[in-house]
């Protein structure tokens, strides 16, 4: 099988890369009855499946070999695309092939059709949820979830916090298929990756009606909260924020933080990786005894203290962070 340039610049890198890549290549596209490839005393066999081919590395002699026991599986030939997958070194070895060419395995293939059967659950729930639900027949109950308004202000409070904006805030089918990606199932994705993409995707719904239709509830809960932070200005997740984004870089820093509680004020030292909390709420046992017996006798509880007490943060002279004062009318 001779090629021609254009033909060449066309096939995977592994068929050009190789020492003995090209007879191999050639033989693997034989149309006649050739089984076998003889190379330096190791025998290759092929075995067609479809638009695929099973290779194998011959161990023993015989008409009557055994794949598993006489044959050695060394790796699969997709027509389709020229590319081999599961490739076994010894084979990779006899080709002549340098090490940084890989191959793509099982496992990926199978993580591929995850992501491209996820991506497809997605646009697919956009365009035809509302048919899917009814055609589920299933009752209301089970269709709304449990929904606690802490857990959900905390949700929005990350994503505010993470910098995150309206639009990523929303369901996102997540399919595993490692429990059922079959050797059928790895065979059809390899040839028909679009279309099994697909129909993963439309039975991962099917069988997740309740599960589907709780999440989206959920993230639509979170979103509107995370709406209501954007619309608040005074809202004290802002100063968290505020805060945090300030101490980035210093965090194995000790800095100086400026405390006021009713009109009593405390100057005390701590590590700026102690107030980075995104509930604003934060614990005195990294302070010295001195401050916390300060922080007692001033606040009247030793436990704690609030983002609304802070004041300032300093590192030296650089100050880092001061509550914006209130504007009087």
């Amino acid at each position: 099988m001779k090629l021609k340039k254009a033909e060449s610049e066309m096939l995977p890198v592994w068929v050009l890369s190789g020492v003995y890549t090209k007879p191999f290549f050639a033989w693997l596209n034989e149309a006649g009855e050739s089984n076998t490839w003889e190379h330096q005393n190791n025998t290759v066999v092929k075995m067609r499946q479809g638009n695929s081919i099973y290779l194998y590395l011959q161990k023993g002699a015989g008409k009557n070999l055994v794949p598993g026991h006489d044959l050695k599986f060394a790796g699969l030939f997709v027509r389709k695309n020229y590319n081999l997958y599961d490739v076994d070194m010894e084979l990779a070895v006899l080709l002549g092939l340098p090490e940084e060419i890989g191959f793509p395995c099982r496992i990926d293939i199978r993580r591929e059709a995850e992501e491209r059967a996820s991506q497809k659950a997605d646009e697919i729930l956009e365009m035809y949820w509302q048919e899917f639900l009814f055609q589920s027949g299933l009752d209301t109950k089970s269709l709304i979830p449990l929904v606690v308004r802490s857990e959900i202000r905390e949700r929005a409070e990350n994503y505010y916090l993470q910098g995150r904006n309206l639009a990523v805030i929303k369901f996102v089918p997540k399919i595993s298929l490692e429990a059922s990606f079959s050797d059928t199932t790895y065979l059809l994705f390899l040839e028909y990756g679009e279309q099994v993409a697909e129909k993963i995707a439309k039975r991962w719904i099917k069988r997740n009606i309740a599960y589907i239709s709780q999440q989206r509830i959920l993230f639509g809960c979170v979103r509107d909260e995370f709406r209501e932070i954007l619309n608040s200005p005074n809202d004290r997740i802002h100063k968290i924020k505020r805060l945090i984004q300030a101490l980035e870089g210093n965090n194995s820093r000790t800095v100086k933080i400026v405390l006021c509680r009713n009109g009593k004020v405390i100057h005390t030292n701590v590590r700026a990786a102690d107030i980075c909390n995104p509930k604003g709420c934060y614990a005195v046992k990294s302070l010295v005894p001195k401050d916390r017996g300060a922080l007692y006798r001033v606040f009247g509880k030793a436990a704690e203290f609030w983002i609304e007490d802070i004041q300032s943060v300093s590192c030296g002279r650089e100050l880092l962070y001061e509550e914006t004062k209130k504007k009087t009318a």
